[in-house]
């Protein structure tokens, strides 16, 4: 283990355990020096000791620091969510599927080369297909795996322009890019367009006529995943519920609530 590495970890842990663990070994007899102010100064040697009698505390107190991170990040993500409401939910720009009074909304930030996203896209797919009506979701284009998967950037400038054909025909596209593996070229999108019945000559000309739109949509959505500390794919937004990766049971759990809240 390197220096570094060393005193990241040790260094929250030793505060930690004198917080809990070695605070609790000096009370059963062991005796501090009192500091300036009558607290106790318990010196390194003091901590060592305290830490080799119950090894434990070390990873109590990584496991600690893991969920108090954890807590803070989310407490982060809220604050973040609710000052950036107008851009999750307010753009006239993105593709919207499903009904503006449904009880349950969600903000998505997908890649249609994410594995993951795919996974996820499975379960969107069947709980639109169950549940008529009772889902919204706001479909953020993050082709954040551009360069690394073929066509990420091409697959939802194809998309963004297919919505422009009804809400229908797009989430016919959307899913069938989801479920189609290996990346994408102008062939392999006109060949899934036309497979749902999308007018692919309507596609590609609106594809070149709002381009520009289409440019200024990327920039705001990476700079709005950028403000939310989103830096991966899937990402769920459910009210003040931030859901990472393809979390198909807490997203389960959360259509389920609201279904039933909503009567």
């Amino acid at each position: 283990m390197s220096n570094n590495l060393t005193t990241t970890l040790i260094l929250p842990l030793i505060v930690s355990a004198l917080a809990g663990g070695a605070a609790g070994y000096f009370a059963a007899g062991t005796q501090g020096k009192l500091a300036p102010g009558g607290t106790t100064e318990i010196s390194a040697s003091d901590v060592r000791t305290a830490i080799l009698s119950r090894p434990e505390m070390v990873e109590e107190a990584f496991y600690a620091l893991q969920e108090k991170r954890r807590v803070e990040e989310q407490a982060t993500k809220r604050a973040a969510m609710g000052n950036a409401s107008d851009a999750l939910y307010g753009s006239k720009l993105d593709p919207v599927i499903g009904p503006d009074d449904a009880p349950f909304v969600m903000v998505e930030f997908f890649d249609y080369n994410c594995g993951f996203c795919k996974i996820a896209s499975k379960w969107l797919k069947a709980s639109l297909a169950e549940n008529p009506g009772k889902i919204k979701i706001v479909m953020k284009d993050f082709p954040i795996l551009e360069g690394r998967s073929n066509g990420s950037r091409l697959a939802s400038a194809a998309a963004w322009a297919a919505r422009l054909q009804g809400e229908e025909k797009y989430a016919a596209f959307h899913f069938a890019l989801m479920d189609s593996r290996g990346g994408f070229d102008d062939k392999r999108i006109d060949e899934i367009a036309g497979g749902v019945g999308l007018d692919v000559a309507r596609m590609r000309a609106d594809m070149k006529t709002h381009k520009q739109s289409f440019e200024a949509l990327m920039n705001e959505n990476f700079a709005l995943a950028a403000q939310l500390g989103i830096d991966g794919t899937p990402a769920f937004i459910i009210g003040d519920t931030f859901i990472s990766g393809a979390n198909t049971e807490k997203l389960q759990s959360l259509l389920d609530a609201a279904i039933k809240d909503a009567g």
